[in-house]
């Protein structure tokens, strides 16, 4: 499904506040989700409690990062999350652009 423009600019703008990087790709998804997958990958294995923070601040929800957790591929994991993370963050970029009449 492509998704506008607009709307993946303003979730690679939030992620890359939320993350603290300048590099992610805005115009298009399969590259932002390798990115961000990359991210996460580190934050896995260096700072697991500070991705869990950014997960709880995204508002991903629990249930879904525990399934996503069950495999022992720390790189498969990384891209699941980074999946939701983007799922996510995209839905919240949609309704903030809904209504600020863009």
């Amino acid at each position: 499904m492509p998704y506008s423009p607009a709307l993946l600019a303003g979730t690679t703008n939030h992620l890359q506040r939320i993350f603290e990087v300048d590099n992610l790709p805005s115009t298009d998804l399969e590259a932002l989700e390798h990115k961000l997958a990359r991210v996460v990958l580190h934050l896995l294995r260096s700072d697991f409690n500070r991705l869990l923070h950014i997960l709880y601040r995204i508002d991903v929800d629990e249930r879904k990062v525990k399934a996503a957790m069950v495999d022992a591929d720390a790189e498969i994991i990384a891209t699941r999350i980074s999946r939701l993370i983007i799922k996510r963050e995209m839905l919240k970029t949609e309704i903030r652009l809904r209504y600020s009449g863009r």
